[in-house]
């Protein structure tokens, strides 16, 4: 089965990552800790700016911007040397990562607030800690305290909110399905060949006039890369149904 497209132009990425099995990456303080150190080193010999961090017990989210086309080398460099170290401390072999790391690109301001907040909370969503600023391993916890990792921060947008908004922003409730709702688009698509980023979301085309306008909004998404499976099952069609009115 081919690979699921993945954009790598410099950008802003939501980088995920689970232990093999979804085991425990870390064990112990010393291994978040090496695993931040290697971190500070990317940032160094990288040219990449890391926005927002959480480290979990059996895995990871980076908020990350890349500079140059240089994504999965960065990322590859991360994984490797902390599989090296964690299998030589704790006496084993074979994969420490669970296959592909995710990476999701972000087009604009408002998916990265909402990316941001979803990381921070995650040990809230984990009920590992009742407040956001209880846990260690996370980009708040480094600037509210000023810790040891706090300089992982140091070009990160969310110094564009104070201190006080920031702590305001990600200590209240999220939106269960704001998430999803990011990773609805973008969307990636080969087309001849060619990876295309689909940022405009399927429901747009139909938001006014889904009823006046449909056969003349379905040839609209089409042309812009949705899939006939896809429109189709959006609109509560069939896929005979969309392929005619394509042909019309």
């Amino acid at each position: 089965m081919a690979r699921k497209a993945r954009l790598t132009e410099p950008g802003i990425y939501h980088i995920i990552n689970r232990g093999v099995a979804r085991r425990d990456i870390y064990l112990e303080a010393q291994d978040y800790e090496y695993f931040l150190d290697l971190m500070l080193k990317l940032t160094q010999d990288y040219e990449i700016t890391i926005h927002t961090f959480c480290l979990m017990t059996n895995h990871y989210h980076l908020l990350i911007e890349t500079k140059q086309h240089n994504l999965s080398k960065v990322i590859q460099f991360l994984n490797d040397k902390y599989a090296k170290y964690f299998n030589k401390k704790y006496t084993r072999t074979g994969h420490l990562f669970q296959g592909r790391y995710k990476s999701y690109p972000l087009f604009d301001d408002a998916h990265f607030w909402i990316v941001v907040k979803y990381i921070e909370r995650n040990p809230i969503k984990a009920s590992m800690v009742q407040e956001v600023e209880l846990y260690k391993y996370q980009s708040y916890f480094q600037w509210k305290y000023k810790s040891d990792y706090y300089k992982l921060l140091k070009s990160s947008m969310i110094f564009d909110m104070t201190l006080n908004e920031y702590s305001e922003y990600v200590c209240c409730d999220m939106d269960i399905d704001a998430i999803d709702t990011v990773y609805d688009s973008p969307k990636l698509m080969i087309i001849d060949g060619n990876i295309k980023v689909l940022t405009k979301r399927l429901k747009t085309f139909f938001e006014q006039d889904i009823d006046i306008k449909r056969n003349k909004n379905v040839k609209l998404a089409y042309e812009y890369g949705y899939t006939k499976t896809e429109i189709a099952n959006f609109l509560n069609l069939s896929f005979n149904t969309v392929s005619h009115i394509l042909k019309t």
